[in-house]
């Protein structure tokens, strides 16, 4: 099946908003900075939301993953690229405006390069073992009870489809927000993940930290900005031990296994 959701108005959105973005960045000012940012990153925002919906049809198919489920590991790079890219954005368009002979010499504080690349190996690590764990024969039983459970939550057990001992759904419109919580496994495909809720308030309060951070740089009235807000070594190791956590609760095995490959 094509799930392919694409039209022409998709295409007519994007061009609307990059236009936007320019425009918006063609008139910042340390008067108005903080408000041109606060616009870019909705414009941003839209933007990712219109090429989601433009491919799943869904309003948050932009963390919608190859098993049609949304992803937690998705949302959360997803938010750090639009809160940092919104960011540097206004300052450098800012720099422009204000005729600083280098705007985009931004200083980027070696901590926040760390953040995103354990953002980034944590995505493509989660891809990485889900996929191994496509090659794992799991107990029908177990499935069945998974199903089971899933079906007394108001799953549409019919929609719901497995590839080793990775659940799946057959089309992305079956995704729900709840897939953010809950194990990928037919052993624990209808029970809370604990390390994925540590993740996501983790995220969620730290990127709304640093996003406070960003306003009050952009709020102060100097004419140019060189270096992007520093960030707390302690953070740092707060979102690694969530990773690591995340990661290594993925990687162990939660379906009993046959120990033979999937045909």
């Amino acid at each position: 099946m094509n799930n392919e959701k694409w039209t022409f108005w998709h295409t007519i959105a994007m061009v609307i908003l990059v236009i936007s973005l320019v425009v918006v960045g063609l008139f910042v000012t340390p008067v108005n900075r903080f408000a041109s940012w606060i616009v870019v990153l909705l414009l941003i925002s839209l933007s990712i939301i219109a090429i989601g919906h433009g491919v799943t049809g869904r309003l948050f198919g932009f963390i919608i993953d190859g098993r049609n489920k949304m992803s937690l590991s998705r949302l959360q790079l997803t938010l750090w690229t639009i809160v940092v890219l919104s960011s540097i954005f206004t300052i450098a368009f800012s720099n422009v405006i204000n005729n600083n002979p280098s705007p985009l010499l931004i200083t980027i504080p070696p901590e926040l390069w760390i953040l995103i690349g354990i953002s980034t190996t944590s995505f493509v690590g989660s891809s990485l073992i889900l996929n191994g764990k496509k090659e794992t024969r799991g107990d029908p039983s177990e499935k069945q009870t998974t199903l089971s459970r899933l079906g007394n939550q108001g799953y549409s057990t019919g929609k719901i489809i497995s590839k080793g001992v990775i659940l799946s759904y057959k089309t992305p419109a079956y995704a729900r927000v709840s897939d953010l919580f809950k194990g990928d496994e037919t052993g624990n495909g209808a029970i809370l993940d604990l390390s994925k809720i540590q993740m996501f308030f983790f995220t969620i309060i730290i990127v709304l930290i640093y996003a406070f951070a960003i306003s009050t740089l952009l709020l102060a009235k100097t004419t140019m900005i060189v270096t992007m807000p520093p960030f707390d070594e302690g953070f740092l190791f707060l979102i690694g031990i969530s990773h690591s956590g995340y990661l290594t609760y993925k990687a162990v095995p939660h379906t009993s296994s046959q120990n033979s490959p999937t045909k």
